[in-house]
């Protein structure tokens, strides 16, 4: 169609003038009808005119025909045309022109009759020859004086054409097509409007379309969108548009709204199944379960004849929403929808609706509910997986006669019965390990295993188990197992727990080494590292819940106390010594292995003056006086160090000065050793150099002043004279081989000393203690050991005179002294006690020597005396043997949490001398500790025994 043929159908009328051999009366008619309308219709009659042509009227005339003949003739052909009565139109004049040769219809005529006849074909659908009549009419009156109302008149039945085959598009459903021919139209008249009754059902189609796809792509929110926009396809009259938007409204929280909207759609139901279908979707958009109610109460209305299939249909969505919200794992939420209609489930007696029912009370931890719908889902389908988890719940809750019924129904030796058996022997098991009979547990577990192994959760439960009866090393085994399968806290703690009471926590160190996972972070992994041949040995404490800690810091902890000793005996002379020793002691716990320490003290010491036998005597009858200083209180003396105390190895270093002694100034003394423990019995070997003072006489501890006058012949020897102060200087070594609580432990020492002091010689000797000591009883809170032991000591040199230049201490040439020993030590909860005894037989040999012990001084006097005649007379030589012994005592004793008080007490004697010491402290140790159950090792004070010196 072209653009310019095209004219605005409804608004265009037009004229045809019928011209008959000069002017016409001329008929007025409407141009455009719709093709429904009829014919067009033309007003008026052609009325006949006298004036025609010459040239009509002569042949007519010659013919003997008279025009008013020919006249009625054409009346009557234009009355047919003008009546629609388009087949006897033609018939007349196919007559008329049959009679009336030479006659021809006036084109006018012909022209109205083809145009009519087009609208006719058009109107009845044969628009193929329409078309064609169409392109007559264009060709017989395409020109001339009719063209403008031939080209009018096809604009119009064009028009009718293209809606026509715009609605047929419409009815066929094609409305894409239908819009894009109204574009095209549009494009090529830009003033083209189509109907709008047209467009509008046009848009409602589309629209209508729309909502199907938007519902596949379920894009909710765009439908609700849709409805503001087009509301028209959303009335009743399409009630899957309005569905559609009901559910859009639920799925978008508008549930009030979808709710109101289902309502109206039930109320246009015409039978119960469309109703159940309208359900269905809002029961699956998710409104409120009241208000899904409330709409098969009105379903239940409006077809009350349906009643009973409503409720059936009803229990069939609850239990759907209660099967959604339990896969949800909303248990309590499927639990509130089928409680209520429990009885109408159970009435529906479908084992299918008992299986959720028993799933849904089950997971909402209401085990009777769920046994019950259980059963009776077991005793519907009659199914074994049925009977399994019904004799599951039953040994759960215990209730035996549901057990045995749901066994009864278990073909034996299957599978599925094995499998319940095994089950069962765990529930046994479970419920055994919550009444704590451990040893009941691994019976139960021991059956379960029989039928196949058990899972990870049983294996944890029969390690614990075995903790509890104290298997600890197959408990050990299986928590490694489990670790390395599974690295949780809870199995590692169990290898913590075990390895520990195996003492093995070495175990632990290299599991957490070569696994990942947590294990790692309950040990004391860089301790252990430093110490990985020691790890076995370590007090490791254990903190709970799981967390094995470096043991307690060493004591801290502040001693005020004081001794008193005595050595000696009446009429002994300057041997004689009488010392007090207030002191203060104090150690510092830098780690669980290491402390630091300090001692300060102040000894006062008496001593007696020179007896009859310490005194010179001359070749010649002589007098003699003297007088040696008896007493001093020393200025305090000090010791600073550190001692360290590991499993497999001791030293402790010691350095500090000693008291100024009365004869000028103090000295250094200091300890080094060192203790390497090669076994976990206690045996040990040590080595040591030591410097301290000689504590035996006053002369040794601290030196004398001493001023002797002897007379003889007349002559006077002015003797004035500081010496003493004697300091041993040693290097030891020492070894016990621990023989534990019923073999022989054997101990052996060797010390090698320097003695120096202040104006007197050095003396070297050496010291040795052999025992053997065997435990005759071990009790609970009891060590009592005996055996031989032997002691010898051997000097360079006596210096045990008092006299100047001698050191006033204990050096025989050979000293041995056989004994039997005995150590017998008690402890009890916070304190203990240990004595120890030797008794035995000692030879002593002790050699002479000059009355002047140091050389420069003996000179010079012997070089004066000499000049007078006169000389010093020697000490003699002696020898002794007798019964010799000693004993000792210490005691220590918790008085409250942070005190405690230490006491001891010794005494020996021997042909050479006797020794008492006794002394006491109280000590106040920092920080909150648990009481010890042992103060102290028995075994310490066997290797310590015969330490004489």
């Amino acid at each position: 169609m072209k653009k310019n043929n095209h004219q605005k159908t409804s608004r265009i009328p037009y004229w045809v003038s019928l011209i008959v051999a000069g002017s016409f009366p001329l008929g007025v008619t409407n141009a455009y009808a719709m093709p429904a309308a009829g014919q067009i219709q033309r007003g008026g009659n052609v009325l006949q005119t006298h004036q025609s042509s010459n040239l009509i009227s002569n042949i007519y005339t010659e013919k003997n025909h008279s025009l008013a003949t020919i006249g009625a003739i054409e009346q009557k052909i234009w009355t047919a045309i003008n009546h629609n009565h388009l087949r006897a139109a033609n018939g007349l004049i196919k007559q008329t022109i049959a009679q009336y040769p030479g006659w021809h219809p006036q084109p006018s005529m012909k022209f109205v009759l083809l145009e009519k006849t087009i609208w006719a074909e058009i109107r009845l659908g044969q628009i193929s020859l329409a078309r064609v009549n169409m392109q007559h009419l264009q060709e017989r009156f395409g020109q001339g004086v009719m063209a403008h109302q031939t080209n009018v008149s096809l604009v119009s039945m064009r028009n009718v054409l293209e809606e026509n085959r715009l609605w047929h598009l419409l009815s066929e459903g094609h409305l894409r097509t239908l819009q894009t021919a109204i574009l095209q139209i549009q494009k090529e008249d830009p003033s083209y409007q189509p109907p709008q009754k047209l467009l509008a059902l046009m848009q409602q189609g589309l629209a209508g379309r729309k909502v199907s796809q938007l519902v596949l792509r379920k894009e909710w929110s765009q439908i609700v969108a849709l409805h503001a926009q087009t509301p028209s396809v959303f009335t009743p009259a399409y009630a899957g548009n309005r569905q559609a938007w009901a559910e859009a409204l639920a799925k978008t929280g508008h549930t009030q709204h979808a709710t109101l909207v289902y309502l109206s759609l039930l109320q246009d139901c015409h039978h119960a199944l469309q109703a159940q279908n309208i359900l269905n979707q809002a029961a699956t958009s998710r409104i409120p379960f009241q208000d899904l109610k409330a709409l098969y109460a009105r379903a239940q209305a409006r077809f009350p004849s349906d009643q009973q299939s409503l409720e059936h249909h009803f229990l069939q969505n609850v239990l759907m929403l209660a099967a959604r919200a339990h896969n949800a794992h909303q248990n309590a939420q499927a639990a509130a929808l089928v409680t209520p209609e429990s009885m109408a489930i159970e009435q529906l007696h479908k084992a299918r609706d008992a299986e959720l029912m028993g799933a849904i009370f089950s997971a909402n931890h209401q085990p009777h509910k769920a046994l019950q719908w259980w059963v009776r889902a077991a005793q519907w389908s009659g199914k074994v997986g049925d009977w399994q988890i019904v004799g599951n719940l039953a040994m759960a809750e215990n209730d035996l006669p549901i057990a045995d019924e749901a066994i009864a129904h278990l073909p034996a030796g299957t599978p599925a019965s094995e499998h319940f058996r095994r089950h069962n022997d765990i529930m046994a098991a479970l419920r055994d390990y919550k009444n704590r009979d451990y040893p009941g547990t691994l019976r139960e577990l021991h059956a379960a295993q029989q039928f196949g192994p058990l899972s990870s959760g049983m294996e944890t439960i029969k390690a614990w188990s075995l903790v509890h009866t104290r298997h600890y090393q197959a408990a050990s085994t299986l928590f490694t197992r489990l670790y390395q399968k599974h690295p949780s806290s809870g199995n590692a703690a169990g290898v913590l727990i075990t390895d520990q009471q195996t003492h093995n926590l070495a175990h632990a160190y290299r599991l957490a080494t070569v696994s990942k996972g947590p294990l790692a972070s309950h040990l004391p992994m860089a301790s252990m590292r430093d110490h990985l041949n020691d790890i076995n040995i370590i007090p490791w404490r254990f903190m709970p819940p799981a967390q094995i800690v470096p043991p307690p810091t060493r004591q801290s902890y502040l001693a005020l106390g004081g001794s008193w000793e005595e050595r000696g005996g009446n009429d002994s002379g300057m041997t004689q010594m009488t010392e007090y020793l207030p002191s203060l002691q104090a150690q510092w716990g830098i780690n669980w292995h290491m402390a630091a320490f300090a001692q300060v003290s102040s000894p006062d010491l008496y001593g007696g003056q020179p007896s009859s036998g310490q005194l010179p005597t001359l070749n010649v009858a002589s007098t003699t006086s003297s007088h040696a200083t008896g007493h001093v209180w020393q200025t305090p003396q000090f010791l600073l160090g550190v001692d360290n105390r590991e499993p497999h190895q001791h030293w402790r270093a010691a350095l500090g000065w000693t008291s100024p002694s009365g004869i000028g100034g103090g000295t250094v003394q200091g300890l080094l050793r060192y203790t390497f423990i090669p076994s976990s019995t206690g045996s040990n070997w040590s080595v040591h150099l030591l410097r301290d003072s000689v504590r035996q006489t006053l002369l040794s501890y601290n030196g004398v002043q001493e001023n002797i006058q002897t007379t003889a012949a007349g002559h006077t020897l002015d003797l004035p004279y500081t010496w003493g102060a004697a300091i041993r200087n040693q290097v030891g070594a020492s070894g016990y081989l621990s023989g534990g609580k019923h073999g022989w432990s054997l101990i052996g020492t060797l010390h090698l000393n320097a003695i120096t002091g202040q104006n007197i010689q050095t003396n070297l000797g050496a010291s040795t203690y052999l025992a053997a000591m065997k435990p005759v009883f071990t009790g609970a809170g009891w060590w009592i050991t005996v055996g031989p032991s032997v002691y010898a000591e051997t000097y360079a040199r006596n210096a045990d005179f008092t006299s100047p230049g001698y050191g006033g201490y204990f050096s025989p040439q050979m000293m041995v002294q056989p004994s039997l020993s005995a150590s017998a030590s008690h402890w009890w909860h916070g304190g203990g006690v240990n004595i120890s005894a030797a008794v035995g037989y000692q030879w002593l040999h002790q050699a002479g020597g000059p009355y002047l012990g140091f050389g420069a001084l003996r000179n010079q006097v012997t070089a004066s005396l000499g000049t007078q005649g006169l000389a010093l007379s020697p000490y003699a030589s002696s020898s002794g043997h007798n019964i010799a012994g000693s004993v000792n005592v210490v005691l220590t004793q918790q008085l409250s949490t942070h005190w405690y008080l230490d006491a001891g007490a010794s005494y020996q004697a021997n042909p050479a001398f006797q020794q008492a010491q006794a002394g006491l402290d109280i000590r106040y140790v920092f920080g909150k500790r648990k009481a010890p159950k042992r103060t102290f090792l028995p075994a310490q004070f066997v290797l310590g025994m015969g330490r004489y010196g």
